[in-house]
């Protein structure tokens, strides 16, 4: 289990490290192989390139390691860790389910399991065969 020595953890700690190495290994076959990370494993960069060090990431005598178990991910120079338990964050493109919580002019509000609520814009829905959506609310 990448080298991790479990016998100063409780039994406890235990379970719970080997539950989140194995949803790493579940999701680092979907993705690259190197692209899971435990607390404290390297991350692989290239030091001639300036590189910005996000969430998740510390810098450990000259390297960049792990602060908590995810997944590596790459946005230009910025390297980060994206938690296996983080609460759901949208981003664009993605196709979400929601509960209206509110109806208002133009607007519909929804509720996404997020910290706040998505706003659905009336005029941007595509009906099939170009038929527009129109709202009356009372």
């Amino acid at each position: 289990m990448r080298g991790i020595d479990l016998a100063a953890l409780s039994k406890t700690l235990k379970l719970r490290l080997e539950k989140a190495l194995e949803e790493l290994e579940s999701l680092s076959s979907k993705l690259n192989s190197d692209a899971s990370v435990t607390i404290a494993d390297s991350i692989a960069v290239n030091h001639e390139d300036a590189i910005l060090k996000g969430h998740g990431t510390a810098d450990l005598n000259g390297e960049v390691v792990a602060t908590l178990c995810g997944i590596v991910e790459r946005v230009n120079k910025l390297i980060y860790v994206r938690g296996l338990r983080s609460r759901y964050k949208p981003e664009v493109g993605n196709i979400v389910i929601g509960r209206v919580v509110e109806v208002v002019q133009k607007r519909w509000k929804l509720e996404i399991n997020y910290s706040q609520d998505a706003i659905l814009m009336l005029s941007s829905m595509n009906m099939p065969d170009g038929v527009k959506v129109s709202c009356y609310c009372t």
